[in-house]
């Protein structure tokens, strides 16, 4: 009679662990120190961020433009392209943000997916968009981040690069003012956004 209970003890026993894991360290497979909110938004512990890959290509313009020469800001990282609706939506609260933030060591740098320069360069005049855009056609820089950064390549993708250089935070989909505020915040304070 006894032995029937064994394998439900043991089955209760995995099913406890995995929802303790679970509430202490993240969804199984989560690195240390990542926390991915019910959004998909996530914030890293400052101890365990990632080295930024260094976005490095020509802007809208054919201008030179490199991640690493925003060293010592925090660097809002915005994936987009002129064929996404979503991002239509949040391009003005990115030019906004940038405008109002940009002497307190926080700007905005776009990475635009486009086919071509010039359907990004028209977006980019249409929308006034005071920072430069990479040209990533195909996708590499997004491929190139580290593993868990992103949880989807569907744009719009938004990534918040910290002083130092390294990711920390991530979101996709359209961005709220309030939202980018928070993950900023959370950037520079080295701790998560609240929820």
């Amino acid at each position: 009679m006894k032995r029937p209970l064994v394998p439900f003890l043991a089955a209760l026993a995995c099913a406890v662990a995995l929802i303790v894991g679970i509430s202490i360290g993240g969804s199984p497979g989560t690195p240390t120190g990542f926390h991915r909110g019910k959004d998909g938004t996530l914030t890293i512990d400052s101890a365990h961020r990632p080295a930024a890959p260094d976005l490095t290509g020509t802007d809208v313009d054919g201008r030179p433009v490199r991640l690493a020469d925003y060293a010592g800001k925090t660097v809002v990282v915005n994936a987009w392209a002129s064929w996404c609706e979503s991002c239509r939506e949040e391009t003005p609260v990115l030019v906004r943000y940038h405008q109002k933030m940009k002497d307190q060591g926080v700007v905005v740098l776009g990475l635009n997916r486009d086919g071509t320069a010039n359907a990004a360069r028209a977006f980019a005049r249409e929308f006034h968009m005071p920072y430069p855009s990479v040209l990533d056609p195909g996708g590499k820089h997004l491929l190139s981040l580290p593993k868990g950064v992103l949880s989807t390549q569907k744009l719009p993708v938004t990534l918040v690069v910290d002083e130092r250089g390294r990711v920390a935070a991530s979101m996709s989909g359209a961005v709220k003012e309030g939202r980018l505020e928070g993950l900023v915040a959370a950037a520079r304070a080295g701790s998560p956004a609240k929820r």
